[in-house]
């Protein structure tokens, strides 16, 4: 089973094309829901995935996101749309791997939730003139990129709030307040984050066509035929 533990990886950017999962909602002030796109192509003969997440709304954050270790190889990291990664760490053990504590935020909106007993002041309280505020409606954070190391094989990625330290800070551009959905969603009061997950489709090998392997064949009997001959001249 994975667990949150340290360990910094380098940080490599790979280049991917679409596949889409669930939108993300805020539902209610306390309510938010993460949702994750994952994305296959082809390059140089390597095929890699590129997975981003895009929330609603998004001040700050700490998320989870978990893979399968025995079928991709983490490679990648990189903040989007002006969100700085400040944190994150990397675990792996057997089949499961994670990449842990992901924390970020939108440059002037620092903050945490008060009960984390870790709260920062937004960078916009300490300057003379206000910050532009965070992008409105749903925008990617963030996005890691994992090679396949299985193509033909389905693989599931998974980005969610494990505990009570993992959060969504949304901000209201109408009242400037900064409400806080805090670790896993909790029905029975509506509140916490969401998780979200997706999966891409393995991808079977494709055979040869049946006049081209028939060529192949026939191309090795000859080739066979002629090695034979030169021994015995």
């Amino acid at each position: 089973m994975w667990v949150k533990k340290s360990g910094f990886c380098a940080l490599v950017l790979l280049a991917c094309g679409a596949l889409d999962a669930p939108a993300a909602l805020i539902k209610s002030a306390k309510h938010a829901s993460t949702s994750n796109h994952t994305v296959a192509t082809t390059t140089s003969g390597q095929r890699s995935i590129l997975m981003t997440v895009d929330p609603l709304n998004v001040a700050s954050f700490q998320l989870d996101v978990t893979f399968e270790a025995d079928k991709v190889a983490f490679s990648g990291f990189s903040g989007l749309n002006g969100y700085i990664i400040d944190f994150f760490q990397f675990s792996t053990d057997g089949s499961f791997g994670g990449v842990l504590n992901i924390h970020g935020y939108y440059p002037g909106f620092n903050t945490r939730p008060p009960s984390t007993g870790t709260l920062l002041t937004s960078a916009s309280d300490q300057l003379d003139a206000p910050v532009p505020p965070p992008p409105a409606g749903e925008v990617d954070i963030f996005q890691l990129t994992f090679a396949d190391m299985a193509p033909n094989l389905d693989k599931t990625f998974n980005v969610f709030a494990s505990d009570n330290n993992d959060y969504i800070a949304a901000f209201n551009t109408d009242t400037g307040v900064t409400t806080y959905a805090q670790g896993p969603y909790n029905p029975a009061i509506d509140e916490g984050v969401d998780g979200a997950n997706s999966t891409v489709v393995g991808v079977a090998a494709v055979p040869l066509p049946g006049g081209l392997a028939m060529g192949l064949i026939g191309g090795a009997g000859v080739l066979g035929n002629a090695i034979r001959r030169r021994r015995k001249s």
